[in-house]
């Protein structure tokens, strides 16, 4: 089937293009086929028009961060007390529950609001929250998170295909992933062209853990019989994940909220990708990224929702919004959208299929609240 979509604007996300006035796509069968003007592309073509009146279209958004696995403890976590207290908590909850209805729910909201992919974490059941994103229609790319000291004897990564998503590896974070483990999990992400994620300076007890001082932290889990043996690298977390040879184009940097001007230049060098996820880090209580430093500094950021133990809600327009409302200095409608749209996308490895409004590639619109729009 044929069909033109009409929208008073659309935002291509294409790098450098403007956003088009009453503007037209083609669709044939699922795919964009042209982008441009109603007015030129409305006078040649003779099939059906949705025309969705005066609304804002945008690629389909990709959250980069998320752990659905916990979608059943939404409004079950304290906030705002630190990241210790929250683990604490956490770590009394049924956090190995997967719960259908929860899980369900989760996925209504994200596609509700205009996510059409996302970057999962899943700790323990990678092939189960595969198989449900599949079925939901979602594209989605799940990290199955290493953690331990164990390296597995063939693959971190269980079999599986899936149409419109694939299983990766991530690192869980540098104190809780033994140092042998987290090398060959990137390596196996390499060696088969997946992007790699990994949970890096998100707190002051990760970078105390890692410079050897007193933690909270670190005696919570030695007195679950976790880190006995740690010992200590003694250099802050961005500079040991470079040692291990973790960053580099193809991986995706999570939180990054205790960084130095120096951590944020070497990444940069890597190529790493960095996601954000502000509203996480305000809900948990671990302080704000330099979100104007690590823009300024050219490194590709993204935007995650997190998990709704550390969220409200799925939704990355209030990310967006929060970001928007909360950055000091310019951030230009296209920033904030490359976030949530074509940066995750190309990281993920979806961007020859998703993040632009471009022929060839999917498509699948969100649409931008009007409440982003007057941020502008």
């Amino acid at each position: 089937m044929v069909e033109l979509v009409r929208a008073a604007k659309a935002a291509t996300m294409i790098p450098g293009a403007p956003v088009i006035k009453d503007a037209a796509i083609l669709v044939d069968q699922g795919i964009i086929r042209e982008v441009g003007t109603f007015a030129s592309l409305g006078k040649v073509h003779t099939g059906d028009v949705l025309d969705l009146g005066d609304v804002f279209l945008c690629p389909g958004l990709v959250n980069a961060h998320s752990h659905l696995e916990l979608a059943h403890l939404r409004g079950k976590c304290p906030s705002g007390r630190g990241f210790v207290v929250w683990v604490e908590d956490l770590l009394k909850q049924p956090i190995f529950d997967l719960e259908p209805d929860a899980l369900d729910e989760a996925v209504k909201e994200l596609k509700r609001t205009g996510t059409v992919m996302v970057g999962d974490i899943a700790t323990r059941f990678a092939k189960e929250m595969a198989g449900m994103l599949a079925a939901s229609g979602l594209f989605f790319a799940v990290f199955c998170e290493a953690i331990g000291e164990t390296v597995p004897k063939r693959t971190f990564i269980p079999s599986g295909e899936f149409e419109a998503g694939f299983l990766s590896v991530a690192g869980h974070s540098l104190y809780t992933t033994h140092r042998n483990v987290l090398r060959a999990a990137k390596k196996e992400s390499r060696e088969r062209g997946l992007p790699f994620s990994l949970h890096l300076a998100e707190h002051d007890d990760e970078v105390a853990i890692m410079a050897g001082e007193p933690s909270a932290f670190l005696d919570l889990l030695q007195a679950r019989g976790r880190l006995l043996d740690f010992e200590p690298p003694r250099k802050r977390p961005v500079r040991q994940a470079l040692d291990l040879g973790l960053l580099d184009e193809t991986t995706l940097a999570v939180h990054c909220v205790k960084v130095t001007d120096e951590d944020i230049v070497a990444v940069r060098e890597t190529g790493a990708t960095v996601c954000l996820c502000p509203r996480s880090n305000e809900f948990i209580g671990v302080g704000r990224a330099p979100w104007e430093k690590w823009f300024a500094s050219g490194t590709p950021l993204c935007l995650g929702t997190d998990s709704l133990a550390s969220n409200h809600d799925l939704d990355l327009w209030n990310e967006a919004l929060y970001i928007k409302k909360n950055f000091d200095g310019e951030l230009s409608l296209e920033d904030v959208l490359a976030m949530v749209t074509r940066n995750p996308a190309r990281i993920l490895g979806a961007g020859d299929t998703l993040g632009t409004l471009e022929p060839g590639k999917v498509a699948s619109f969100a649409l931008v609240p009007d409440t982003l729009q007057a941020l502008f």
